[in-house]
C-alpha cells in the first residue's frame, strides 16, 4: 500500500463572512476573530495576495525550486533549506504527476490578533488541485506581511493526497466506497475542505424501505434487546447478528438508522458489514456514514504519516 502523504494542522481562528457595503456585495470576506476591529482587506490587498499565491506555484511548475523558496519567510526557509526543499518537491513532481488544475478555495484574513505568531496580516489560502496522477487533493498555503512591509511572504504550505495508484488500489482490494471513505478521512487535515458526496447508496444490506418501517418490524419482532446511548436508541438483533442504532428526534441526522451486522464472506468466514438508511440531506448523511465507519473500524487500510 502506498503512503497516503500530508499531514495539516489548522492554525487560524474561526472565521465568518463580513458584510460589505452594497458595491461590494459580490465580494465575500472572512476574517478571524480577534482581529483589529473593523478592519477589512482591501481588494487590492487580496489580488497581492492571490498574485504571491499564483507566482509560488507557478515557478513550481517550472521547477525553478530557488526562486520558489525564496518567496518564503525566513523562518520556514530556516526549517526547510533549499536542498532539502528543492528535493522534497522534486520528488512530489515525479510522483503526482504535471498540474492538471489548481484552485483556490477560501480566503481567510487575521489583522494583529493576539493569537498571532507577530503583529501583521495573514492570509490563508485554502485550495484544491489535480495532477497527473492525483485526482485527490486538498491543502493550503499561508502568507503573511508584516506592518511596515510592502508585501508577502510565505510562511507555511500544506498538501494532503491520496495519489490514484493508491486510490485504484484501495478500491480494488475493497470498493469505490472504502476508497472514498478513506480520502474522506484523510483530507480531515485539511480546514474549510468539502469533500465530495459518497457515491451511491449506502443502504445495501437493510431490508426496509424506510427508518420507520425498520423501527416498526424490529419492534415487533421477538428476542430484540434494545437500550438507550446517548439519545440513540440501540437495537440488538442477536438472532441475526446485527445491531440497530435509531438517531433521536432533533439530532440533525434523525431520522436514520445505521445497521452493522457480521456477514458471511465464505464457507468458514465472515466480515462485518455497515449500512444506513438516512432520510435527510445527503452531506449530512454522508458525514454520518463517514464517522461511523472511523469509529466502528470500517477504514480499510492504516493511515501514514
Amino acid at each position: 500500500m502506498r503512503k497516503l502523504v500530508g499531514i495539516c494542522t489548522g492554525v487560524l481562528a474561526l472565521a465568518s463572512p463580513v458584510s460589505l457595503p452594497a458595491q461590494e456585495a459580490t465580494r465575500e470576506v472572512n476574517i478571524t476573530a480577534g482581529s483589529t476591529p473593523g478592519w477589512i482587506p482591501s481588494e487590492e490587498l487580496e489580488d497581492q495576495a492571490t498574485a504571491t499565491f499564483e507566482q509560488y506555484f507557478r515557478l513550481l511548475d517550472a521547477e525553478d525550486y530557488g526562486a520558489a523558496h525564496a518567496m518564503m519567510g525566513s523562518g520556514l526557509r530556516g526549517m526547510l533549506p533549499l536542498e532539502e526543499y528543492s528535493r522534497q518537491e522534486r520528488s512530489a513532481r515525479q510522483e503526482w504527476g504535471s498540474t492538471v488544475s489548481r484552485e483556490i478555495t477560501k480566503v481567510t484574513w487575521t489583522k494583529d490578533a493576539t493569537t498571532s505568531p507577530q503583529p501583521g496580516t495573514y492570509v490563508a489560502l485554502d485550495m484544491t488541485a489535480r495532477f497527473a496522477n492525483v485526482d485527490r487533493h486538498c491543502g493550503y498555503m499561508i502568507l503573511y506581511q508584516a506592518p511596515d512591509a510592502d508585501g508577502f511572504v510565505i510562511v507555511r504550505t500544506e498538501n494532503t493526497v491520496l495519489d490514484n495508484r493508491a486510490a485504484s488500489s484501495i478500491a480494488e482490494e475493497n470498493s469505490k466506497l472504502q476508497m472514498e471513505l478513506v480520502w474522506r478521512i484523510v483530507a480531515r487535515n485539511c480546514p474549510n475542505y468539502v469533500a465530495p458526496e459518497l457515491p451511491g447508496s449506502l443502504s445495501e444490506g437493510i431490508e426496509y424501505a424506510s427508518v420507520g418501517e425498520a423501527r416498526a418490524a424490529l419492534e415487533r419482532k421477538d428476542g430484540i434487546q434494545s437500550k438507550q446511548e446517548n439519545g440513540w436508541t440501540i437495537m440488538a438483533d442477536r438472532a441475526n447478528f446485527a445491531v440497530w442504532s435509531f438517531a433521536p428526534p432533533g439530532n440533525p441526522t434523525y431520522p436514520s438508522v445505521i445497521k452493522r451486522w457480521v456477514k458471511p464472506v465464505g464457507p468458514d468466514s465472515s466480515e462485518m458489514a455497515m449500512g444506513l438508511l438516512c432520510e435527510v440531506e445527503k452531506p449530512i448523511c454522508d458525514s454520518l456514514f463517514e464517522e461511523m465507519a472511523l469509529v466502528n473500524g470500517f477504514i480499510p487500510i492504516t493511515m501514514e504519516q
